[in-house]
């Protein structure tokens, strides 16, 4: 009797331990395609805080879940905030005329340009330079389009 009652009693402690893990702010999204590699790889799930940025603003460097205005959605790393000049060449890139450190080494990049941010505003970009559609071709992300924050 007592084995029993100790299952039973470990049983609700799990089920009670699932339901408060239950959080709703908390979404999976895929990769599809190989921009963020070799952050993360095509196929893979990610999991994503929708709620974090209605408390926290949107940091440099903060991997986003954001939608297109044609409601494709996507996976980028904030590198401008509002109000920024970013300037890519093809071997790095600048924020306000200060050398951007990036995660992974910027060489022969194809997509060079001048790009400046609105007051809401983010220039995000794909971890794989050479193969990502990101703010260097379709412009900043309005706040509004960002979703949420990848947590993994």
């Amino acid at each position: 009797m007592k084995v029993i009652r100790k299952s039973i009693l470990m049983l609700f402690a799990a089920l009670t331990l699932g339901a408060c893990n239950n959080d709703e702010s908390i979404i999976e999204v895929e990769i599809m395609g190989p921009s963020m590699e070799p952050t993360y790889q095509d196929g893979q799930t990610l999991k994503v805080d929708t709620k974090v940025y209605e408390e926290n603003e949107i940091e440099r460097n903060d991997i986003v879940y954001f939608s297109s205005r044609e409601d494709l959605y996507y996976v980028k790393r904030v590198i401008g905030l509002p109000g920024e000049e970013i300037v890519v060449t093809e071997e790095q890139i600048l924020i306000d005329g200060v050398p951007l450190e990036m995660p992974y080494e910027l060489k022969n990049n194809p997509i060079v340009g001048e790009y400046v941010t609105g007051q809401a505003e983010y220039f995000v970009i794909g971890d794989n330079y050479s193969d990502s559609l990101d703010s260097r071709t379709t412009g900043p992300v309005p706040r509004e389009l960002i979703k949420g924050k990848v947590v993994d």
